[in-house]
């Protein structure tokens, strides 16, 4: 089994729990620059990045692109937020940072109101790496025509599905 062609894989940082959103499962350095300038690593060690989400079943490039777009602009919005509410501001700097870094959880809501939005008309399948991710989802439930299914993994590098 190879994965499609037209896929969006998620990618979290195993220690800083940071997000990348990648058309390709070799993700090129470019792609860290979805982190903005200041929590950037200087550089892409895929050592250091597992697979979150694979997302499959898109018939067309265009449509993995328009969820890849609805949800790094959701991402983005979630940070600003993050980044200006009060609460957070008085907050010691280097607890900050840490929430700052951690995007996993509101990825995947970011993920599921990008899915919700950009509505595709094919039905997907989602292969998570831990079932625990899927329920991260916030207060709504997943779109209809969304499978889930388990990633399975050799050495941190994709497999095949499993149904």
């Amino acid at each position: 089994f190879a994965m499609a062609a037209n896929s969006v894989y998620l990618y979290r940082h195993v220690q800083t729990k940071q997000i990348l959103v990648s058309l390709r499962q070799n993700m090129k350095s470019k792609v860290l620059n979805q982190l903005g300038t200041m929590n950037a690593p200087v550089r892409l060690r895929k050592d250091l990045w597992r697979p979150l989400v694979a997302l499959t079943g898109f018939q067309t490039p265009q449509s993995a692109q328009a969820v890849t777009d609805a949800l790094l602009q959701r991402s983005k919005a979630r940070q600003v937020e993050l980044q200006t509410s009060p609460d957070h501001v008085a907050r010691p700097k280097r607890l900050r940072v840490v929430d700052e870094l951690d995007l996993v959880e509101t990825s995947i809501v970011s993920l599921r109101e990008a899915l919700e939005s950009v509505a595709p008309k094919e039905n997907l399948l989602a292969l998570w790496e831990q079932p625990q991710f899927m329920e991260m989802k916030g207060d709504k439930a997943w779109p209809s025509f969304l499978e889930h299914g388990q990633l399975e993994l050799k050495n941190n590098r994709f497999v095949k599905e499993t149904k």
